[in-house]
């Protein structure tokens, strides 16, 4: 537990196309569990939004890591007494976030050691993120995938910038995925105390179960995601607002047991509207939204053209630990040195923070409210840190060679790279957790990227919930 003197910075990163607002929901959830005594303060950092998102992981990194060394030199520096100083961080990465998080992860400990020192890691977490690329694989041979699957793989490595080439390992060159597996990065992680990976089992359409599971088996491709699912009965947490989150029991999937989908004949309004929508998506939206993301693919490839040739030639690294190490030149240089890259802040408090509301709360290191009641009775405490020992315990080996419910599938033909990162990512102890999210997105949903409204499907409010519940007790043990 962090004392009175002493703050918990949790850093939480946004995903492709993404803005900070994007993970207010799961800041607000944190904010609402998290114990009081945590001091808990919060960043999003906000230089990497929309277009730039499209930049690749090393550039996304490298910005995400300037403004977490600028904010920790802000606040362990200043001379405000009532601002405790940071000696714990936890780093939450959401889809595209979570790669990039495990960059930021690498160089924290290396070229901005010195921001880091006396900095305890405690927690990393990812949301939906896709830790072995992206890669639609046809293990039920369909014929639609086999024509849509190469189709996408092309559209997406090429109308996503190069971002895009590294999510799909698109070719020799996108190897970042591998290298985050491997040296500084693969040391950066295991310095952490807990490592969470939160995939959705179904109706996410951009990262597959596996790789945001970190495995080579995908019971719910396998089968179409027509196998019927156990959800866990004992779920640890409290205070859930409309339903309890539903992890799916992989240890009771059957391959043989398939859900009964009752097929209804669509009415004659229904086939009309179908017959209007399909024409207006493939004639309109579709290639609009191709021309815009090629758009941005192109601006951001000549706004960073200065930028990518210093990573070429291996400038970047060096010039960065020579400027990183100087405190007080810090903002001079990613100003002067970043302009095409980093927009200039106009306000040096504002620029660390996304939500302006919560400025002086934040900066200030004042503690939000947790989840422990005081009316809670010890039997009750110790009744619910049981249930979260036992789940934690499940879910940290639900991969191990004692677990047998993957040997009911098959493994996925993985090429070279993506077996060398799942070999690399598990060596490391994760907990792993399946979730089911019933929306239309649920890569979306399962942290209510849009926020929590009057529509928000229960199972989506129920896992932001989950998400806030989990980061509070691992936090805390």
């Amino acid at each position: 537990m962090t004392s009175k003197q002493e703050s918990h910075l949790f850093v939480l990163i946004h995903g492709l196309w993404g803005t900070p607002q994007h993970m207010g929901s799961l800041e607000e959830s944190i904010r609402n569990y998290i114990d009081p005594r945590e001091n808990a303060l919060f960043l999003l950092p906000s230089q990497n939004s929309k277009f730039k998102t499209f930049d690749g992981i090393e550039i996304l990194g490298y910005r995400a890591l300037l403004e977490i060394c600028q904010f920790i030199r802000k606040h362990n520096n200043s001379n405000d007494s009532k601002k405790k100083q940071i000696t714990k961080i936890s780093i939450i990465g959401y889809s595209l976030g979570g790669l990039v998080s495990r960059f930021v992860i690498g160089k924290m400990f290396t070229e901005c050691a010195e921001y880091f020192e006396g900095i305890e890691p405690v927690l990393f977490l990812t949301v939906a993120s896709p830790h072995l690329g992206i890669h639609f694989f046809n293990p039920s041979s369909s014929i639609v995938r086999a024509f849509l699957n190469p189709v996408l793989t092309t559209l997406g490595s090429t109308a996503l910038g190069k971002s895009g080439r590294e999510l799909f390992i698109a070719n020799r060159y996108s190897s970042i995925l591998v290298q985050l597996s491997e040296g500084e990065f693969i040391d950066g992680l295991s310095k952490f105390k807990h490592r969470t990976v939160i995939a959705n089992v179904k109706n996410d359409r951009t990262v597959a179960f596996y790789t945001a599971f970190i495995t080579n088996h995908d019971p719910f491709m396998e089968t179409g995601n027509t196998i019927n699912y156990s959800f866990e009965t004992n779920i640890p947490g409290s205070g859930y607002s409309f339903s309890l989150p539903k992890i799916v029991d992989l240890t009771q999937l059957d391959p043989s047991d398939k859900r009964i989908i009752e097929s209804k004949p669509m009415s004659l309004n229904s086939k009309l509207k179908l017959y209007l929508l399909l024409p207006c998506l493939f004639l309109f939206f579709f290639p609009i939204v191709l021309i815009v993301n090629i758009s941005g693919t192109l601006y951001r490839h000549f706004a960073t053209i200065k930028y990518r040739r210093m990573i070429k030639n291996g400038d970047l690294p060096n010039e960065f630990r020579e400027r990183i190490g100087i405190s007080d030149r810090l903002e001079t240089y990613v100003s002067g040195q970043y302009e095409s890259i980093l927009k200039e802040n106009d306000n040096e408090d504002d620029d660390l923070i996304t939500n302006d509301n919560d400025a002086d709360l934040i900066n200030s290191g004042d503690v939000y409210s947790g989840s422990i009641d005081n009316n809670t009775t010890l039997d009750e405490i110790n009744s619910e840190d049981q249930k979260w020992q036992e789940f934690i315990k499940k879910y940290s080996t639900i991969v191990d060679d004692e677990n047998t419910w993957f040997e009911r599938f098959d493994n996925l033909p993985f090429d070279n790279k993506r077996s060398t990162i799942l070999k690399n990512l598990s060596a490391l102890n994760w907990v792993r957790v399946p979730i089911y999210v019933k929306a239309l997105n649920a890569h979306g949903g399962i942290i209510a990227r849009t926020g929590i409204h009057e529509s928000t499907q229960p199972s989506s409010v129920a896992a932001v919930q989950f998400v806030g519940q989990i980061v509070n007790y691992l936090t805390s043990h």
